[in-house]
Parts: structure tokens; sequence; C-alpha cells
């Protein structure tokens, strides 16, 4: 038996990234113009960040079309080491970061968890041989290829 290897696309995984980032970075703007900060508000403000980067992943997942563990594990580990850059500019910790690998791996799971279970269902085909094809679908002979007859 031959085993199709499924290949990740590290386009749409860095197009999830800045999904993700871009998504969190309106939510902070909106949540600092409404005064939600952390000092403010320490218990629904982690809360709020967590909700708005699983909304994030779903659409990432939900763009990319897919919602393999090979690509959520992806997603994952560069948000994970995007977020390292803390680390780098000496706002955050090493063990702080380390630590925050557990909201990262509940922020993708979540976000898995809001497309629901199963399969993705296929978009719907608007092309014109779609449409074409869904209109002759009806009209004799065109049935598989042979006539009805």
């Amino acid at each position: 038996m031959v085993s199709h290897r499924r290949f990740i696309y590290w386009r749409m995984v860095v197009k999830g990234v800045a999904i993700v980032y871009g998504l969190s970075f309106v939510a902070g703007l909106v949540l600092a113009y409404e005064n939600i900060t952390p000092h403010s508000n320490p218990y629904v403000y982690p809360l709020l960040v967590l909700v708005t980067e699983a909304v994030g992943v779903a659409l990432a997942l939900r763009m990319a079309h897919t919602t393999r563990l090979s690509y959520l594990f992806a997603i994952g580990i560069v948000l994970w080491l995007v977020s390292g850059t803390s680390v780098l500019i000496g706002t955050q910790s090493v063990m702080s970061w380390l630590e925050s690998s557990v909201f990262v791996a509940t922020t993708v799971i979540l976000g898995r968890l809001l497309l629901g279970t199963g399969r993705m269902t296929p978009t719907l085909d608007l092309s014109l041989k779609g449409i074409i094809h869904d209109r002759n679908s009806g009209l004799l002979g065109h049935r598989g290829g042979r006539s009805t007859f």
C-alpha cells in the first residue's frame, strides 16, 4: 500500500500566524480603548485574550481549509516561537516564556474546538463549469455519459 505524504504549506502557516496576531492586535486596541487591562481586570483580560486568539486560530484553520493535527502543531509552534521575541527585547523572562507554552497549546486546541467536530465542508462551486454541469445534469443523455432510453 502506498501512503501519500501530505505536506504542510508553510505559507498557510505564516498566514495563519499573521491572522492570529492581527486579530490579537486589534482586540488589544479595543480592550485598551475600553480600559480593560491586565491590571484593572486581572481575571477578565486573560480570558478575553484567550478567546480572541482562539477565534484567530479558528479563522486561520478555515482559511487553510484543513484541521490536520500537523497544521495545528505548526501554528502552535510558530506562535510560541514568535512570542519568544519578547524575551529578546527584555519584556519577558525565559521562564515565563516557557510557561506560556501552556497558554499557546490551550489557544490552539480551543481554536480547533470552535470549528466543531468532523470534516471541513466543501465550498460551493460557483464556477461556470460547475453551473453548466449542474444545469445539464437533469437533461436526458447527460446522466453518467449514457442515454437513459
